[in-house]
């Protein structure tokens, strides 16, 4: 019986494709150590002289032992070489059946099966409808793992929260159990005493009483006790600091005697005599030129206050400052009641001129007395 030419074709395609997909099992098994034999166990599975041969895949273990790292990286590259030989299959495996169908089988007797349009849109829609349900699955599934994902988070804190808890109640039974042996050691090293009546509960807890309130009156007695103890010593402080007062004016009162003894030391007299007059002098000045009030806030500065009559302001205050202290005169000021500036007259600001260029204070405080008291 003569072949038919499309068939011899179609044979030699089936042949040709298969060895392209040897030559690529081939390629990608020299890039991973020790899947030569693996390919070969796959590929020769179906022969008659390796059905009884079932050995080992003969693996260089002296490398994983020298190198532990390398077996992740060998069981990475099965796992590609493995996942692309499955698609090689499956594509033959395809092309196989669709051939099959293409052709009569002699050997069955099976004609060539001849769809049409009609069949192949249905295929073709039961195809795009179990692929949508395979869709579907995989998006339960994954929704089913994502809530288990999400579940598995909220459980591992009440779980560590448990096993904590766990702890603890662990602890506290071995806890409770040494306890309950050391109280049965105590028990038996002293032995079983009996129970108290009422009537020795009652003279038990009057006794309790009678010592709790003779407590509370000595706790009381010791707080006026206290009490009376701190009035003492704030007492004796206050005399104390009176006693230190009149110990520093006694011996002030020493010193100033002490001072005054011998010939060639001791209080000048003389300087004496003469502050004395000169503080004299200046309380008649004062008096006699209305002066209410002298003062020196610095060393350069002299404050001159002058009683005035009440219509003109009640008072006058005369500032004189001085380059250096006993030195000239520089500036002259007049201040009201308020500090505040005063317009002198025109007389006024002579008398001031000439004072500062004769350096005449004494002149200057007659001028302004002689202005607004005379």
């Amino acid at each position: 019986m003569a072949q038919d030419p499309a068939a011899v074709r179609d044979d030699a395609a089936v042949q040709e494709g298969i060895a392209r997909a040897r030559a690529l099992i081939d390629v990608q098994a020299r890039e991973v150590s020790g899947v030569q034999a693996l390919k070969d166990r796959m590929l020769h599975m179906h022969d008659d002289g390796d059905v009884a041969d079932d050995q080992e895949l003969q693996l260089d273990w002296d490398l994983y032992r020298e190198v532990p790292a390398t077996m992740e990286q060998e069981e990475a590259l099965l796992l590609d070489y493995f996942r692309k030989l499955k698609f090689i299959y499956l594509e033959l495996e395809t092309k196989l059946r669709f051939l099959a169908d293409l052709q009569d089988d002699p050997e069955t007797g099976q004609e060539p099966q001849i769809l049409s349009t009609a069949d192949v849109t249905q295929r073709e829609h039961e195809c795009k409808r179990v692929k949508q349900q395979l869709v579907e699955a995989k998006t339960r599934v994954r929704d089913l793992r994502s809530d288990i994902d999400h579940i598995a988070d909220a459980m591992a804190e009440p779980w560590a929260a448990v096993e904590r808890g766990t702890t603890e109640a662990h602890t506290l039974l071995s806890e409770i159990t040494d306890m309950e042996l050391e109280l049965a050691k105590i028990k038996a090293a002293e032995g079983t005493q009996g129970a108290l009546t009422t009537a020795e509960l009652e003279a038990v807890c009057d006794e309790q009483i009678v010592t709790m309130q003779t407590l509370d009156d000595e706790t009381t007695h010791t707080v006026h006790e206290m009490e009376q103890a701190k009035r003492d010593l704030n007492e004796a402080l206050r005399v104390l600091e009176r006693l230190k007062s009149e110990r520093s004016s006694a011996e002030k009162h020493a010193n100033e005697a002490k001072l005054g003894m011998g010939r060639d030391s001791g209080r000048d007299w003389e300087l004496e005599r003469l502050c004395t007059k000169h503080a004299t002098m200046l309380e008649t000045l004062q008096a006699a030129l209305g002066i209410t009030r002298l003062a020196a806030p610095t060393a350069r500065e002299l404050h001159i206050t002058l009683a005035v009559p009440a219509e003109q302001g009640g008072q006058r205050t005369l500032q004189l400052q001085f380059d250096e202290p006993g030195g000239a005169l520089v500036d002259v000021q007049l201040l009201d009641a308020e500090q505040a500036p005063v317009a002198m007259s025109e007389g006024l600001q002579r008398y001031c001129r000439e004072a500062i260029h004769t350096n005449h204070a004494a002149a200057l405080v007659q001028a302004v007395w002689c202005t607004y008291v005379a």
